[in-house]
């Protein structure tokens, strides 16, 4: 395999492994203010949260379900609280 096919591959794998990536949070300080302030917000507006860990990628990531039962999973900066992203599934 010659130089430009090994740089095509390689390029090829980058691009595919990026569509699988995490979101991307700071590495600043964590404040769990915010993140408890959000957290808050979403368990009094009907969300239920059965898992909690903090992300290779240095974000909050909370699994559980939202107000009409279906599966969600919701990043949060750790920084500030602010919604990075969020997957629903239905049920």
């Amino acid at each position: 395999m010659n130089i430009r096919h090994f740089t095509l591959a390689a390029a090829a794998l980058l691009i595919g492994t990026s569509a699988f990536a995490g979101p991307k949070c700071t590495a600043a300080p964590q404040n769990t203010q915010p993140v408890a302030s959000t957290l808050r917000t979403l368990v009094d507006a009907g969300f239920k949260f059965q898992k909690a860990k903090v992300t290779k990628d240095d974000c909050y990531e909370l699994k559980g379900t939202n107000t009409v039962g279906d599966r969600v999973e919701i990043y949060l900066n750790p920084a500030d609280g602010t919604n990075v992203k969020t997957e629903t599934k239905k049920s």
